[in-house]
């Protein structure tokens, strides 16, 4: 299938966030219980058409672990956007975003970000209001912010499609 451009996109934040859910839900459209832990970092592609464009989404579902993060570096080489993910459950996810973003805008400097509340199907169990995410995507140059839910899929789509859209956008500038 032919395609015009590919862009590399980066899942980044803490282990146990849901990264690897919502990748998987994006693109098998499925969600697993259960946590499997990556590591080092596992990639994934998908074909999209982004305003009338043929493009490949190339997924890099980054390690949270810190004990990656010496090898972490050499994935953000190319990278042209990264989904930085917490989870709405733990507000610890949250407050470690901060190294995530200096992480990806020193690796990247031009990487373009959107912030990712992952897991809001467990409203009871918040920690971190919507309007905390919202004002902590503006406040930090994140090119937008969503909640998503990998286990029903709400915003999934939305978030990488959004990147990719914005990417596109930046490329053909």
């Amino acid at each position: 299938m032919s395609y015009k451009y590919t862009f590399k996109i980066l899942l980044l934040g803490d282990g146990a966030v849901g990264k690897t859910s919502l990748v998987q839900r994006f693109i098998h459209g499925k969600f697993q219980s259960g946590y499997l832990m990556t590591i080092g970092m596992e990639p994934y592609s998908r074909f999209e058409t982004i305003d009338g464009t043929r493009v490949v989404l190339q997924l890099w579902d980054i390690a949270g672990q810190e004990r990656f993060q010496s090898m972490r570096t050499i994935f953000f080489k190319g990278s042209l956007g990264a989904l930085i993910t917490y989870d709405i459950t733990r507000r610890k996810t949250f407050d470690n975003l901060k190294t995530w973003i200096n992480e990806a805008k020193t690796e990247s400097p031009r990487i373009m970000l959107i912030l990712v509340g992952n897991k809001n199907d467990l409203e009871d169990m918040r920690e971190v209001s919507y309007e905390e995410g919202l004002e902590f995507a503006k406040k930090n140059g994140c090119i937008g912010f969503i909640e998503t839910s990998a286990k029903t899929g709400e915003n999934v789509a939305e978030a990488f499609l959004q990147m990719g859209k914005s990417i596109l956008k930046s490329v053909e500038r």
